[in-house]
């Protein structure tokens, strides 16, 4: 198989680096991943995706077989920029044989109910919604990616948790960890469901599909989904704590609405395709 040169844009992200130590193990590839901050590791290079100039040359000069985009963006407006300014860039220098790999969100179907196929029409998340400012970025990214470069798998899929590989949790088990550790006892809804997926899963996935022949649209998950009552009991057991500590609330349609969160008390998985076929993980990383 020829040896195949892989940009990896936010690399030193959550995921990202995940998906880069991923990569790297193989050793079938040659890859560059960027950071915008932080300290820099071995094949990362430093670049702002917001420079446009500076940006541009990077594409170019890599010339990539496939580039993954892996940005995040700080909040919603900076999620928004890097798409309105980073993936124009993008798509105007990157090779067009090269397999574009867009990492997205379930976050794209708004406060559709679900379960969702991988055809499902987007729809906006309520403003008052904390995260639809990032979900429309990620909505204007895959508009963007299907129009302009047909060589391209654009990637969806729910909450990350887990100990990346450079020993970082997600910030919801974080959350969760500092409030026990407290002796706090936390509320945590019970019909709100999700398609968790440890970080570990979701960075071997996007490493495999790289060498796949998969093009357009996937989603990547667990077969079933967990209400934020029952993971957050699990995480809790697994980190030594009593999960009785873990209270159970239930959020009215009403009270969803005023949140602007999607309330979907369905547990019915058939219709989506779960390509990362894993049961839930806990802290052991172990199947369950």
């Amino acid at each position: 198989m020829k040896r195949q040169r892989i940009l990896l844009l936010g690399g030193s992200g959550y995921l990202g680096a995940q998906i880069d130590s991923c990569l790297r193990a193989s050793q079938e590839h040659e890859v560059v991943a960027t950071c915008f901050s932080g300290m820099i590791q071995p094949g990362w290079t430093r670049v702002n995706v917001k420079d446009a100039e500076t940006f541009a040359a990077l594409v170019s000069a890599a010339s990539p077989d496939v580039l993954i985009w892996a940005l995040r963006g700080n909040d919603g407006a900076d999620a928004q920029e890097l798409i309105e300014i980073g993936m124009r860039v993008l798509l105007a220098h990157i090779p067009k044989q090269a397999k574009l790999i867009y990492l997205s969100t379930d976050g794209v179907f708004g406060n559709k109910p679900g379960p969702f196929t991988e055809e499902e029409e987007w729809e906006l998340l309520d403003e008052r919604n904390p995260l639809a400012g990032y979900c429309l970025a990620k909505i204007m990214g895959e508009q963007m990616v299907r129009e302009q470069h047909d060589h391209h798998l654009i990637l969806r899929f729910g909450p990350i948790y887990g100990k990346n590989v450079q020993g970082i949790w997600d910030k919801r088990t974080k959350a969760l960890v500092s409030e026990l550790q407290e002796g706090r006892g936390v509320v945590r809804t019970q019909n709100l469901y999700k398609s968790f997926v440890h970080v570990e899963d979701l960075g071997s996935a996007v490493a495999e599909l790289v060498t796949s022949s998969h093009k357009g649209t996937l989603h990547l998950g667990p077969e079933e989904k967990a209400s934020y009552y029952t993971f957050c009991r699990s995480m809790a057991k697994d980190f030594g704590y009593d999960p009785e500590l873990v209270h159970g609330e239930i959020l009215s349609a009403e009270k969803a609405r005023e949140l602007g969160i999607p309330l979907d008390t369905s547990l019915d998985t058939s219709k989506g395709r779960a390509w990362v076929k894993t049961e839930f993980r806990g802290l052991s990383g172990q199947e369950k």
